[in-house]
């Protein structure tokens, strides 16, 4: 079966550091994927270049087969890709679907 998502080769540099190197990573229809690592492993990092919150400077993203370019996290929602962040900057007023799709409601 074909990847969903996949990302070739993935790199992140930040002037000297090196936040991701290389990575690979392929996800099939219906498969639920953690994400796991130390504090300061690249994760985030990785999230955010998925997103459209960062370019990566080396490697491919690949949708559904054909590369694309995610340059702004509204691409990524276009493509069904939706990221919550961990992030305390969430309405507690709110619950947790209300918060996912706050600032999309917003743009109305």
């Amino acid at each position: 079966m074909e990847p969903l998502l996949e990302v070739r080769g993935l790199t992140k540099r930040f002037g000297g550091l090196t936040a991701v190197n290389r990575v690979d990573l392929a996800i099939r229809p219906g498969e639920v994927v953690g994400l796991v690592g130390d504090n300061g492993a690249g994760k985030s990092t990785l999230i955010k270049m998925i997103s459209g919150v960062y370019q990566p400077n080396e490697g491919e993203i690949y949708f559904e087969g054909r590369k694309v370019d995610i340059t702004h996290p509204s691409q990524a929602r276009d493509l069904g890709i939706e990221t919550i962040y961990q992030d305390l900057a969430l309405a507690g007023n709110l619950d947790v679907p209300a918060n996912i799709f706050l600032e999309r409601v917003m743009h109305f």
